[in-house]
């Protein structure tokens, strides 16, 4: 979190390594650096990402102040549990990392292993040997409107949240996918469970849109949770086809994004997003255009 003289705490702002996933870890961590976020949430998306002097290194260049559990692959790691052991074992490592973003298990018969031992675990911070200053978060995926749950999804996710006294990373274009009001479901949100926000937009069932590119209520959103006084990580977290492919014209159009989402989160201002914003909603409505291209500009 970042504070003014004296005064309130406000959100850190991070770059996930999966909006560049595309790049090497140390130009990824440099561009995160120009366009002066705060720090990184580290995509843990290889067994070959281990503490040592390279991760250190790259720690240096921008911290990495949250991880993101892998959510494919688990076998290369030797399974889902032991992936999860390797990612905190790296944030136990990282000094500034305070954060493991998990996806919950799913229902698929592949999952079934990992969802019985999840939901037998009661101290996951014990299972996983995450030290004092290390929180683990559990992720709302998309839910589809035939989910297993027999309850409202959220609600269930929350309930395992404190069950297990963990946190949560609210992803926003997950909820926009699944046909949720982002502005409700964050009201639902207990403000002692909320560790982290993943945020992008959505249309349709298009996911990790640049702000202005989909319809989701993203300035209401960083308003409301301002308004709450959340000073968790706010992490952005993006298709790489949002963003350009020079890298300058990358740190351009995330300094621009950046200074937009701290200005909501600090004073509620709008800024040039929601004037581009708003124009592509209506353009879309004349003509049924979706393309927000000129908010790279």
């Amino acid at each position: 979190m970042n504070t003014d003289t004296g005064a309130r705490a406000f959100p850190a702002l991070l770059l996930s390594t999966g909006s560049l996933f595309h790049l090497p870890l140390p130009v990824v961590a440099a561009i995160a650096r120009d366009a002066e976020f705060d720090g990184l949430e580290l995509i843990v998306n290889s067994p070959d990402i281990v503490p040592g002097p390279a991760l250190a290194a790259l720690d240096t260049v921008c911290p990495m102040r949250s991880l993101h559990a892998p959510f494919r692959d688990w076998s290369r790691w030797g399974g889902h549990l032991a992936s999860w052991r390797a990612t905190t074992a790296l944030a136990n490592a990282l000094p500034g990392c305070t954060n493991v973003t998990l996806h919950p298990p799913g229902m698929r018969l592949a999952d079934a292993v990992h969802y019985r031992w999840f939901n037998r675990a009661t101290d996951l911070h014990e299972l996983l040997d995450a030290k004092g200053r290390v929180g683990l978060s559990l992720e709302n995926l998309s839910w589809a409107a035939g989910s297993p749950f027999t309850r409202d999804p959220l609600e269930r996710l929350l309930e395992q949240c404190e069950a297990r006294h963990i946190g949560l990373t609210l992803d926003v274009c997950h909820l926009g996918v699944s046909g949720r009001d982002v502005l409700a479901a964050l009201d639902q949100v207990p403000a002692d469970i909320l560790a982290n926000v993943h945020f992008s937009d959505a249309r349709g069932h298009q996911e990790h849109l640049f702000p202005g590119r989909g319809e989701l209520p993203l300035a209401a959103f960083l308003t409301r949770l301002a308004g709450r006084g959340y000073a968790g990580y706010v992490t952005l977290e993006l298709e790489p086809a949002a963003l350009p492919d020079a890298p300058a014209a990358i740190v351009a159009a995330l300094t621009r994004l950046r200074e937009w989402m701290r200005g909501l989160l600090r004073s509620g201002e709008n800024g040039p997003v929601d004037r581009e914003h708003r124009d592509a909603r209506t353009s879309r409505a004349r003509d049924g255009r979706g393309d927000s291209s000129r908010l790279l500009a």
